[in-house]
């Protein structure tokens, strides 16, 4: 069964990069966990890492509140792998599915 709503799409991306999230998944050492977020604005600030958008800043109305914490590692959004992705590619995903009735967003615990 799998743990996450997109994991086989996830794993079986295709990116040329370093590393991936298929990468990061199959590591014991990290912990992976899922949040669904209804359509609307996230309510978060992200900045730039290696990996990925680190979340910087959470507003105490955001969806996420308390569901997500300052410096996990945003991995994806639904089925997109964003292991290695600049805050304005994390963005334009977001926005991109703004209008659907739920996201599901992959962090990497920190």
């Amino acid at each position: 069964t799998p743990r996450l709503a997109y994991e086989e799409q996830l794993i079986n991306s295709r990116k040329n990069a370093d590393f991936s999230f298929r990468d990061i998944f199959f590591d014991p050492e990290n912990e992976l966990y899922e949040c669904r977020v209804p359509s609307g604005r996230l309510g978060i600030v992200v900045d730039e890492t290696g990996i990925g958008p680190r979340v910087e800043k959470i507003n105490i109305m955001s969806k996420l509140y308390k569901k997500i914490s300052v410096g996990d590692i945003i991995v994806a959004v639904d089925e997109v792998d964003l292991v290695g992705a600049k805050p304005d590619t994390f963005w334009q995903i977001v926005s991109r599915k703004a209008n659907k009735q739920e996201r599901c967003i992959v962090v990497l615990k920190i």
